[in-house]
């Protein structure tokens, strides 16, 4: 079965081996974040509906996890935010249903916690990772770039809201911007907004790959020293460091199968692919190069993408 919606599993900085889940068409999101490695947003929206048909993920899920050694983790990832489709829930209840000892993550940007209907579909996710980049409203517009409806002030008030229902763990995750967010108040308001949501740990991130501003700037050990030191007053911090040569390595897949599934759900050049495939830029090319004659992925001035695939 040739997959459109579900790819890996990848082996991640945070989940150790991840299946993805891909519930939205590229690239739909209410942010259009200025670091984000999945590209531009080219759908800048809040409305929920099913982006893609859930049926045929849920059968592109089964037949994976039948017949591959589980993941660590299923994660809602990909192309965009996977609250917008609006039968996550039912991804969710299958999971937990039929593969009860599989864990399930969402990365999300929170957006949609507002939605009380949203909030009941997820409950039963292992682990949430909602993303607070800005810790003023100046910030958010900046890193963020929101949908008009959305503001920091209900961001905040939402993803709370959904802490204090939420029985399993949430990792609230910051990503760090050098000259945006990172001044000695943006780290003090910062505090405020952890000790209000109350979140189990905090993830400082930084860059690992581009993103769609070129000249973002990887945050310095010293910058992040001192976020966790300010914020280990009220949760765990936890530094996430890029993978080692070694784990990069790591595959449970052809190597054509995994870097279609890398480079359907994001734009890379040749030293970014090397980074996230675990493969030296030398062994890449000659694969690339095979890649292109089949006309399997194109390759434009940002990088190489893979053309869609269909059953």
């Amino acid at each position: 079965m040739k997959r459109k919606y579900v790819f890996g599993p990848i082996l991640s900085r945070r989940l150790g081996i991840s299946l993805g889940v891909d519930l939205v068409t590229p690239k739909t999101c209410p942010l259009d974040c200025i670091y984000c490695e999945a590209r531009a947003t080219t759908d800048l929206t809040v409305t929920r509906k099913e982006y893609v048909p859930v049926d045929e993920v849920i059968a592109e899920l089964d037949h994976t996890l039948k017949n591959a050694p589980l993941p660590d983790y299923i994660t809602f990832s990909g192309a965009g935010e996977p609250t917008l489709n609006s039968r996550i829930g039912d991804v969710v209840r299958f999971v937990k249903t039929n593969y009860p000892q599989c864990k399930l993550c969402l990365l999300t940007n929170g957006v949609l916690f507002g939605d009380a209907a949203l909030r009941a579909d997820v409950a039963a996710a292992d682990l949430v990772i909602p993303s607070l980049d800005a810790s003023n409203e100046a910030e958010y517009q900046q890193i963020n770039r929101p949908h008009r409806s959305s503001t920091l002030a209900t961001l905040v008030a939402d993803i709370t809201a959904f802490a204090r229902e939420y029985k399993h763990r949430l990792v609230l995750e910051i990503f760090i911007v050098p000259g945006i967010n990172d001044s000695p108040a943006s780290i003090a308001r910062f505090a405020q907004l952890v000790a209000q949501i109350a979140p189990q740990a905090v993830q400082l991130n930084t860059l690992d790959r581009p993103g769609v501003v070129a000249d973002i700037q990887v945050a310095t050990p010293e910058k992040l020293a001192e976020f966790s030191t300010a914020l280990q007053p009220y949760c765990q911090v936890e530094i996430i460091k890029p993978l080692t040569k070694e784990q990069q390595r790591h595959t449970s897949s052809s190597l054509e199968e995994k870097l279609l599934d890398i480079l359907a759900h994001r734009c890379l050049d040749l030293t970014a692919l090397a980074q996230v495939s675990g493969i030296p830029e030398a062994e890449l090319r000659p694969e690339l190069d095979r890649l292109l004659r089949r006309q399997l992925i194109v390759a434009s001035a940002a990088g190489y993408t893979a053309f869609q695939r269909s059953e």
